[in-house]
């Protein structure tokens, strides 16, 4: 009885969701960072000599974003353990406590629902280097490969991909020319939008975690509810049997 005890205080559910979060943030902020560290300094910073800070600054805001989000997995993840077999009746017995743990579960799923934006905010802004990603690579495949191979040197201007600067003041270029520079540009794209496609798989398993947590919320939010109708039902049976004595 002592093992399936400790198993019917498991919340597989929160387990599972936090499982999912957890890989979720590893997979995000390693590949997000891998892939923004080949844009920022091989492309930008050695190909076409600038760097672009805000960037930069965005890459460290979403990595801290996504430390913060596998913490706030894992306090919901003890929530959960709170809110589930045994551990939910020994926990939330009073009255004060039964409250406490209604309100601790309500807010918990309005940090998530809000938790849940964010990161669908996020997925919405990783479709930019991904649809980028498609396009860059077609046009590698199409009019820089076949044609330097027909003996055609085409350019590429980043003014033509809205990223409009006066590098003759700032410094760096806006054109490549040369075969080198192009192949090295196919080269690092081909290898950061691979990266791009795994991030935005991460986030998205964050967004699923965070659906599964408000659905686990919810029920737990109502088991405690429970807890306190059984409570005063307990306690009304109580007052009839002294009254019938």
């Amino acid at each position: 009885m002592g093992a399936l005890e400790c198993l019917g205080r498991i919340p597989y559910a929160s387990l599972i969701a936090t499982l999912k979060c957890w890989v979720g943030v590893g997979i995000f902020c390693g590949c997000l960072y891998s892939a923004l560290r080949i844009v920022l300094e091989d492309i930008f910073s050695k190909l076409l000599g600038f760097s672009i800070e805000w960037l930069r600054i965005l890459v460290i805001v979403l990595i801290i974003v996504a430390v913060v989000m596998g913490i706030f997995a894992t306090l919901l993840l003890i929530f959960g353990f709170l809110a589930t077999g045994n551990t939910r009746r020994n926990v939330y017995k009073g009255n004060k406590c039964i409250m406490g743990g209604r309100v601790s579960a309500a807010m918990f799923m309005m940090l998530t629902y809000i938790m849940n934006l964010t990161w669908v905010l996020i997925c919405a802004l990783l479709t930019v280097p991904v649809l980028m990603y498609v396009m860059f690579m077609s046009i590698c495949n199409e009019e820089i490969i076949d044609r330097q191979l027909a003996g055609w040197y085409p350019t590429i201007n980043i003014s033509h991909y809205g990223l409009y600067r006066n590098a003759t003041a700032l410094g760096g270029k806006n054109v490549l020319r040369t075969p080198t520079e192009l192949s090295k540009l196919c080269e690092h794209i081909s290898e950061a939008g691979p990266l791009f496609i795994v991030a935005f798989i991460g986030a998205l398993l964050i967004v699923l975690s965070m659906a599964q947590f408000m659905i686990s919320l919810a029920a737990n939010y109502n088991k405690i509810k429970m807890a306190r109708e059984l409570q005063d039902i307990r306690e009304d049976l109580r007052l009839n049997d002294m009254t019938s004595e």
